[in-house]
């Protein structure tokens, strides 16, 4: 468990550090990555299952964890337009905020608070 969450940290430290150079297609990707990982580490400490992927990720919180099933839903896009588009600094700043969602709908607010703290 420790280990996603220092995986976590590495792809928030790097959205950081690209959005703070206005390389906001990087900080976007890096940014999906840490909330892909959070939403993994509440499947693993609250349902005991792993998931190998995106799918099984989404299928974890479709069925298990709506709420959260539902802010994951609303940026993927945003993630998958990183590998094609322009971003800018509102998308990221939605996918921020998707990650406090997260933290917070999930229950596990307290144990990344300072991460969260970060952006």
């Amino acid at each position: 468990m420790g280990q996603l969450k220092k995986i976590f940290a590495e792809f928030l430290e790097e959205g950081i550090s690209a959005e703070s150079k206005a390389r906001y297609g990087p900080a976007a990707s890096n940014y999906y990555k840490a909330l892909s990982i959070l939403c993994s580490h509440l499947i693993i400490s609250k349902l005991r299952k792993t998931p190998k992927n995106h799918t099984e990720i989404f299928l974890f919180l479709k069925v298990s964890f709506p709420e959260v099933y539902e802010i994951v839903d609303a940026v993927f896009t945003l993630y998958t337009d990183s590998y094609s588009h322009i971003m800018n600094k509102e998308d990221c700043a939605k996918l921020k905020d998707a990650i406090h969602k997260i933290a917070r709908h999930g229950g596990i607010e307290k144990e990344f608070e300072a991460y969260l703290k970060k952006i």
